[in-house]
């Protein structure tokens, strides 16, 4: 058997472990025996993650225990009230109890839509998360922010809600789209950029073999950057501390651009490295990013398959309008996440308007 990592986080509700390796769905049983009183789980799935949900069942009913399974249609479209409000119904026509475990298996929308419904029904009820993608797995599923859409504006409406276990089981990876694949690398970049310069250089140096998903290093690679995420997280779980912020570098603009093109044109990593290009202009035009390490940033991200401009017409002054509901703004300015060097982060809430704007020209400019 291949080596797992294991690796806590620690939150004010009570730590929990995430879990990584590689044909690692028969370890859910020992972990679910960890969690107090749970005879009866809900697996909530969408139809790219639905064999994986019906693998699941199938373990989790040998040993007993009753498993209801519901699957949503896949997309970030449907992370919206209007499907909540669908699963609340289910949940309640067969009568959900607070002990019962409901378990989101899939990427990001699943994980999200499946902890927003578990921290809002019945005030609260169990939940674990079996991400799917490797977005999922490194970003979204850590730490406990769980949300669904509006039409103003992504993720408006959430809470920060923690599951009681995470597992990630690497293989799961293999059945993935070429472009989910290459849209997760986003996220795991990231850690490296704002995070750990050796992770960086070991991005550089070994790309080929990582995309190729080469089992002698997968399974580490991942666990590093989840561990980088939960370490951030477990310091500042509530981001009130101006820790947890810096995970968003990347992602004013990433998250304006998928609203503003109606979620359908960009996965949300794609979205993310345009964004982390855009947030490293910012770095390098109020002087804390050398143009040199900008060039490493998009080198890198281009390496992985992932897009560093903006390729079709967008409407400058409606990106710029959307990007003003941010969470991240403070007094009315945007608190950017900005790059001090490869491997560390900081805010600025200062940044002036034409520097913005330059920056997102540049990001719209064809090679």
């Amino acid at each position: 058997m291949d080596n797992n990592y294991k690796i806590n986080v620690l939150t004010s509700s009570g730590n929990y472990p995430v879990i990584v390796g590689w044909n690692i769905f028969d370890q859910l049983m020992g972990t679910i025996k960890n969690i107090n009183g749970v005879n009866r789980i809900f697996l909530i799935s969408d139809k790219g993650s639905l064999q994986y949900a019906n693998k699941l069942k199938e373990v989790l009913q040998i040993e007993g225990l009753l498993v209801e399974t519901y699957s949503i249609e896949s997309g970030e479209i449907h992370k919206n009230l209007n499907t909540v409000i669908e699963i609340y119904k289910w949940l309640s026509k067969l009568k959900t109890e607070r002990k019962n475990l409901l378990i989101g298996v899939g990427g990001g929308v699943v994980g999200d839509l499946s902890g927003f419904i578990a921290a809002t029904y019945l005030r609260g009820i169990y939940f674990g998360l079996v991400p799917t993608t490797l977005l999922a797995m490194v970003d979204s599923s850590i730490g406990g922010k769980v949300a669904v859409d509006l039409e103003s504006g992504k993720n408006l409406v959430g809470a920060f809600y923690q599951p009681k276990f995470v597992l990630d089981d690497i293989s799961t990876l293999n059945t993935l789209s070429d472009r989910e694949l290459t849209s997760g690398w986003a996220e795991v970049v990231k850690h490296a950029l704002i995070f750990d310069s050796n992770l960086f250089d070991h991005f550089e140096q070994n790309y080929e073999s990582i995309k190729k998903l080469n089992r002698d290093m997968i399974v580490s690679l991942i666990g590093r950057s989840i561990e980088l995420k939960a370490n951030c997280v477990s310091s500042d779980e509530k981001e009130t501390k101006g820790q947890r912020i810096l995970l968003n570098y990347g992602h004013t603009i990433a998250h304006a651009l998928e609203s503003l093109t109606s979620y359908t044109e960009y996965l949300h990593g794609e979205a993310v490295s345009i964004g982390m290009m855009g947030a490293a202009y910012i770095s390098e035009g109020i002087g804390v990013l050398s143009s040199e390490e900008v060039n490493r940033q998009k080198v890198l991200l281009e390496r992985f398959g992932l897009p560093t401009k903006i390729m079709e017409k967008v409407n400058l002054d409606l990106l710029l309008d959307i990007m003003q509901s941010d969470k991240k703004i403070v007094d009315s300015s945007i608190n950017w996440v900005v790059l001090n060097g490869i491997g560390s982060a900081s805010t600025c809430n200062s940044v002036p308007k034409d520097l913005v704007i330059s920056s997102l020209k540049r990001l719209m400019i064809r090679d």
